[in-house]
């Protein structure tokens, strides 16, 4: 990285920090005028524009072909798989990936589902797959799953957690993707994004705890 470019970065730094607290609670229309500011402080200086753009440009460009990369090998969105075999392939040669293994038809398995599917676009880094556990014997006996929805996250193939049922969730069919999300980011399977994942999502789901059971679990004993 250049001088100038160095430059450019190490100033916007320093508007960021004088910010304070409030970088922290501003909302999304708040952003532009941190923007412009910027670019008023870039335009002061014509070379170190030049050179936050190009490394802008080269920046947007590798993020483009990562984002295409992972798109094509079914990241960003939570695919049903309909064997075994896939789910063994996924999960050992993908460095972060979450399986839920599922019931057709039973509906907190349903709703697990759809709260994944909200996180799989923000989580382009991790591979989100179902199964249906009538396709699974052979796992669901060998990982011993005995209660729906079963959700297991892996990083290089090892298991670094386990929900089972809605009982990390507040026991409540009402829990959102941000506890979801907050599960999900306490194990390292994804990423935190600033901005995206709640710091109070703890404190929710101490809350949700005491939520009464709406619906019981699917009980395969």
């Amino acid at each position: 990285m250049d001088a100038a470019t160095t430059k450019v970065l190490d100033s916007y730094t320093d508007v960021l920090i004088s910010k304070g607290e409030s970088i922290r609670e501003r909302d999304d229309d708040n952003d532009s005028v941190d923007d412009d500011e910027f670019l008023e402080l870039l335009e002061e200086d014509s070379a170190a524009l030049d050179a936050f753009r190009e490394m802008r440009m080269q920046e947007l460009h590798s993020q483009m072909k990562a984002a295409r990369r992972l798109h094509d090998t079914g990241h960003g969105t939570l695919k049903e798989v309909a064997t075994e075999k896939e789910v063994l392939e996924i999960t050992t040669t993908t460095k972060y990936s979450v399986v839920h293994f599922f019931q057709p038809g039973f509906k907190r398995c349903e709703i697990m589902d759809s709260r994944l599917k909200a996180l799989t676009a923000k989580h382009m880094g991790t591979r989100f797959i179902s199964v249906n556990v009538n396709n699974a014997t052979f796992l669901v006996v060998r990982l011993a799953i005995q209660v729906l929805p079963c959700v297991i996250c892996f990083i290089d193939g090892k298991e670094v957690l386990r929900l089972v049922g809605f009982e990390s969730l507040g026991n409540s069919d009402y829990f959102t993707s941000d506890m979801l999300e907050y599960q999900l980011q306490k194990s390292g399977v994804i990423q935190r994004k600033l901005g995206k994942l709640r710091e109070e999502s703890s404190a929710i789901l101490n809350s949700a705890n005491k939520a009464e059971n709406e619906d019981d679990d699917f009980d395969w004993d």
